[in-house]
């Protein structure tokens, strides 16, 4: 009986390590679009639980039916066009000589670009986000840029 227990206690133990953790979901879409600062440290997209996620979407749909209804987005919703941009925005960054020496992540969620990475210097930080905010279908830009030195 004392062995029946201790294999029970045993599966019971296995069973639960073998159970996968709650899966974490992306939204929003994201890309590296330089890497020229090898010591900046690495960002990495927002990741939601599934909970989360269910909340995420409760206000996305309600944005949507807002915008739909002001008639300031296209039919299919307000983030029907993020990864559209935040490919675009990716690759303009990319091909600007003037970055090329920093480490940049971009983040697009309804229009709204997020940078997030490493400038060497004050200046090159307005240039980035300025070039940015000029980017077409761009509507904001959140600049979460660190300058080192």
């Amino acid at each position: 009986m004392r062995g029946m227990r201790r294999a029970l206690a045993l599966f019971a133990v296995l069973l639960a390590a073998a159970a996968s953790p709650e899966e974490l979901q992306q939204l929003d879409p994201f890309a590296q679009a330089t890497s020229g600062y090898p010591a900046c440290p690495p960002a990495h997209p927002r990741l939601y639980t599934n909970e989360e996620a269910g909340t995420a979407a409760h206000a996305r749909s309600e944005r949507g039916t807002r915008c739909a209804m002001e008639g300031t987005c296209e039919p299919g919703g307000a983030y029907r066009r993020d990864p559209e941009i935040n490919e675009a925005v990716r690759a303009a960054i990319a091909a600007d000589k003037r970055f090329a020496n920093t480490a940049v992540w971009i983040t697009t969620s309804r229009r709204w670009v997020t940078l997030e990475g490493c400038v060497h210097t004050s200046a090159q930080r307005e240039a980035l986000v300025k070039f940015v905010g000029g980017q077409p279908r761009v509507e904001r830009v959140f600049d979460s840029l660190v300058v080192r030195r």
